[in-house]
């Protein structure tokens, strides 16, 4: 039943959201066409541009591709193979400039995104709703997608511009001191979606916001905030106390499958570790491509081939033990030929490099061409919870049991070893959480983000030539181009 939801993606992914213009000079009324005037006046109206948000994050431009490669590019984990665009090699050996090209897709389709949030929340108070609760998820989901894209926004480029329902008509906004409103918006409207949004749902409306998806995000947003480059230390506390309201709230059912290979399983997309993920779906235009760019090209792995556009790199391959049950599902090892010729390949002895796994599911078995596939992007889980806290609580009160709490139960599952608080510093319990990070989330679009808030690019990054600046993105110079009220990040200046 999950599949109405993604229907209702699917049938809007064309639409345009009636933004461009308001054309409030007009007296006339006009029948024959719509405009923002004329368009929201029902329920369904709304929850029609609510579903437009969500299709933002399916966009190439955003988590479809570019946002998903340019946290997970510049980590230790995944290189591109040469493969593509140059800016993927740009991210993987920093080298990027403000020309690069993923910078500007992924700035401007967020703004898209809370252009089509605002649009909602400036249109939803004229909508005469059956009843208070359906504004109140209308209106949480708008604002719950609104702050994910600016914390994208802030944990890619620091200063952005601020633009609300209320400014959105402004042409040129500047990013210069609006720090403060824009981590206020982000905090007041994730809290807005932790007090009205749903604990869950069930049937056609699987896959919307809810409130732990709000509370989630809120406890990685005071956990940014904290780190570098706010280094506002009274978040960290912040941060724990959430997450622990997350862990200890039943109403939510979050817990750990039991094996780490049943989180990436179609069948369990929705299941208890599941909080929010980017809805993919074969055969009705939702079908995403992230197994093709992670398969084995040319290798009869996949029946349609795969590309081998971001790929494991050897160095962390190594780094995970052999005893770790993640390892099987988080790296290609060994699989039968797709031709059913009894031929299996293993690496390194038939594989030439080594391989993720995490995208090649054998339930996913739908999809009518290399873009078609049914897998989803997870945004956030469960087992991010529970090592938001771990490091939150130690970076607010030092090694304890409390703080070993999450990262424990991550480590159980994996078969290793349970850390004792008392063999660590607060610097060496950062350290190995991050470390945990690393394993846990590798592929996932984590690590940029994880490397900067812990200022530890120059410590875990040493192939390449790494700098201050490379804690930021820099402005997009074709943003710069047009709007004259725009300031280069100092980093680039």
């Amino acid at each position: 039943m999950k599949k109405i939801f993604k229907s209702l993606m699917a049938s809007l992914t064309g639409m345009i959201i009636l933004t461009s213009c308001h054309e409030e000079f007009l007296t006339e009324k006009v029948y024959d066409s719509l405009t923002p005037l004329n368009f929201y006046k029902t329920e369904a109206d709304i929850n029609a541009a609510v579903v437009s948000v969500y299709n933002m994050l399916h966009h190439g431009d955003s988590w479809g591709r570019q946002i998903w490669l340019g946290a997970e590019y510049p980590g230790e984990a995944s290189w591109p193979n040469f493969s593509g665009e140059a800016w993927r090699t740009e991210l993987d050996q920093y080298n990027w400039t403000p020309g690069s090209t993923g910078f500007r897709q992924i700035w401007s389709s967020m703004y898209r995104m809370i252009d089509r949030a605002n649009t909602v929340l400036q249109y939803s108070p004229e909508i005469e709703y059956t009843q208070q609760s359906v504004r109140d998820q209308v209106e949480g989901e708008a604002k719950f997608l609104r702050a994910l894209a600016y914390l994208t926004l802030v944990r890619f480029f620091d200063h952005v511009p601020y633009v609300t329902e209320e400014n959105r008509s402004e042409l040129f906004p500047s990013n210069e001191g609006t720090d403060d409103q824009v981590w206020q918006l982000i905090i007041d409207d994730l809290k807005f979606g932790v007090e009205k949004l749903p604990a869950k749902y069930t049937g056609s409306d699987l896959g919307r916001a809810t409130a732990g998806a709000a509370q989630a995000l809120l406890t990685k947003a005071y956990l940014t905030r904290a780190g570098k480059p706010w280094n506002k230390s009274e978040y960290w506390a912040l941060a724990a106390q959430e997450a622990n309201k997350i862990i200890n709230n039943p109403a939510y059912g979050y817990g750990l499958h039991e094996n780490y290979e049943d989180v990436f399983l179609i069948a369990n997309e929705h299941g208890k570790e599941y909080i929010f993920s980017v809805e993919s779906e074969s055969g009705m235009g939702l079908g995403r491509d992230y197994p093709t760019f992670s398969g084995i090209r040319s290798g009869n792995q996949l029946k349609l081939d795969g590309w081998s556009s971001i790929v494991t790199e050897e160095e962390f391959f190594n780094s995970m033990s052999v005893d770790d049950k993640r390892r099987e599902k988080t790296f290609v090892l060994s699989y039968p030929d797709v031709r059913g010729n009894g031929m299996v390949y293993t690496y390194p002895e038939t594989i030439t490099l080594p391989h993720f796994n995490k995208f090649i599911n054998p339930d996913d078995d739908k999809a009518v061409s290399t873009s078609d596939y049914a897998t989803n992007m997870i945004i956030l889980r469960y087992s991010d919870v529970l090592l938001m806290h771990s490091e939150a609580e130690n970076e607010a009160n030092g090694p304890s049991a409390e703080a070993v709490k999450g990262i424990n139960m991550v480590r159980e599952r994996a078969g290793l070893p349970l850390l004792n608080p008392a063999d660590f510093t607060k610097e060496t319990l950062g350290d190995a959480i991050l470390q945990e990070r690393v394993w846990e989330f590798c592929l996932e679009g984590q690590a940029y983000f994880d490397l900067k808030r812990r200022g530890a690019i120059e410590k875990r990054i040493t192939k390449y030539a790494t700098s201050e600046k490379h804690y930021v993105f820099p402005v997009p110079q074709s943003e710069l181009d047009v709007n004259p009220n725009l300031k280069q990040h100092p980093a680039y200046r």
